[in-house]
């Protein structure tokens, strides 16, 4: 008897474990068809960060990745709707801040926007939450066209 409980318990975290897996893939998929129909899918970046405690920095989701000359990409993000914050996503080069979707000056925030490589090299993914909270999101990197 106890057998076959452990069984069925396994089987039902199984199951449970299953659904969420198909739950994320579900949101990377809606989360990319946002891009727009001009946007091929190149890869995502699911983030999950907790919020900044006391004075300390927001915590960042950091990403590097190699971009190709003459190409331009788009960058969209989707926050989860139960997310205490509300994410942004930054693209830098070595030395500057190249794209963001959200404006700190004006607090205008964006869905996403384009980049046109100039050079093909290393960039920066920064992802964050407005205020320091936690939140969830999900980074799409898309492919728009050659230049």
């Amino acid at each position: 008897m106890k057998h076959i409980t452990f069984i069925l318990a396994i089987v039902f975290l199984s199951i449970g474990y299953a659904a969420n897996a198909q739950t994320e893939a579900q949101k990377v998929e809606i989360c990319s068809g946002t891009a727009g129909p001009d946007a091929s899918y190149l890869k995502d970046f699911v983030v999950d960060l907790p919020a900044a405690q006391g004075d300390e920095k927001a915590p960042t989701a950091k990403y590097s990745l190699i971009l190709q000359k003459d190409t331009k990409y788009r960058i969209t993000i989707c926050t989860d709707d139960d997310s205490p914050g509300k994410g942004y996503v930054q693209l830098l080069d070595t030395n500057s801040l190249l794209g963001s979707s959200f404006n700190p000056q004006t607090g205008k925030e964006y869905k996403g926007f384009d980049f046109d490589c100039q050079k093909s090299s290393v960039y920066h993914i920064f992802i964050q939450f407005q205020e320091g909270k936690a939140g969830k999101s999900i980074v799409i990197l898309s492919f728009i066209k050659k230049l």
